[in-house]
């Protein structure tokens, strides 16, 4: 077997169909198998795979703890490929995507492949500006974030960290550095990978490799989203401890306070708190004017007027949600 493609999947009723249709009309003409692992579905998607499988030759777990890393833990001991290649229930996999990955492997001597997930062409108008505000530096923190490596790059490069909507990985990986983490309710693919290449192993992006993948429809599960990323990320420095400038960029909000209360207390003690309250003023307008610059930059370039009101509006959210998370993750005990 060369290949096992493992799909973690909870509640994606709308996507599903479209996933498991894409998996199954691969180019590929080698052997490979399908694993499905449903955490505990309870909008129709375990219905509809089950329906699925009449069709299609896969197989089809569950997974109780409901937790994404223990489904894909299943689907790994489960496999019997050389080559696991993961997927998420949201996204659809192009044509020769297990092609592309074979070629990848082929050429590079690396531990594991994976590309870009595009913005699907039918996505609703509100997931299609979320996706859009993602773009965006001022969102993902530029190409110093690992999280933002695997996007938007048009060459194959080495990087630090690709997610598992398509990721994949030799078996040899797992063997030597362990499974997912099962205690990450998010971010659990940016820990495997953080191991990954602390092991020494090399991971490479190919824009051949491809997938769309959906967006949140909802900005309430957008904020969400964005609150759990960043405790996945200070749960990553409360397990192996600060690495390099990349966890000083995922504690940002921390530094930005701890900046904030040392010139208030200065000024304070200096009797001079009205320049901190114009530098403040000064502070809010500059920041406001970057947000608007950058939303009328993303709305000229993907020429949507609606879009400079989205970003407007979205930017602050993300700012806010991630801080909250970071902090909520550093005086907890228990992240999760």
């Amino acid at each position: 077997m060369e290949f096992s493609i493992i799909i973690a999947v909870r509640n994606e009723i709308n996507y599903i169909k479209k996933c498991i249709k894409s998996v199954f009309n691969q180019d590929y003409k080698g052997k490979y198998e399908v694993i499905v692992v449903d955490g505990m579905s309870d909008d129709g998607t375990y219905e509809i795979l089950q329906d699925l499988k009449k069709k299609h030759n896969f197989q089809l777990l569950r997974n109780p703890t409901l937790n994404a890393a223990a489904g894909r833990n299943t689907g790994i001991k489960e496999s019997k490929g050389k080559h696991i290649a993961f997927i998420d229930g949201d996204a659809v996999a192009a044509k020769n995507w297990l092609s592309q990955i074979k070629t990848s492997f082929e050429k590079y001597k690396v531990a594991g492949v994976g590309g870009p997930d595009h913005l699907p062409e039918d996505s609703s108008e509100k997931s299609r500006m979320i996706g859009y505000v993602m773009t965006s530096p001022l969102t993902r923190g530029g190409k110093l974030n690992p999280s933002t490596q695997h996007s938007l790059m048009e060459k194959e490069k080495f990087v630090d960290h690709i997610p598992t909507c398509n990721l994949c990985l030799k078996r040899e990986v797992f063997d030597k550095i362990g499974l997912f983490d099962e205690k990450f309710v998010k971010g659990q693919d940016l820990e495997l990978n953080y191991r990954v290449r602390k092991a020494g192993y090399k991971i490479l992006y190919s824009p051949k490799i491809e997938v769309v993948h959906y967006r949140k429809q909802h900005i309430r599960d957008f904020a969400r989203q964005i609150f759990k990323w960043a405790k996945a990320k200070i749960a990553i420095i409360k397990k192996h401890g600060m690495h390099g400038l990349i966890s000083h960029i995922y504690l940002w909000p921390a530094y930005f306070s701890l900046a904030f209360s040392i010139s208030l207390m200065l000024f304070y003690l200096l009797n001079i708190i009205y320049i901190f309250i114009i530098l403040l003023f000064l502070g809010v307008i500059f920041y406001s004017s970057v947000l608007m610059f950058e939303a009328a930059q993303l709305s000229k370039k993907y020429k949507n007027k609606k879009l400079f009101l989205y970003a407007a509006a979205l930017f602050p959210i993300v700012h806010i949600s991630y801080s909250y998370g970071v902090f909520s993750a550093l005086i907890k005990r228990k992240i999760w």
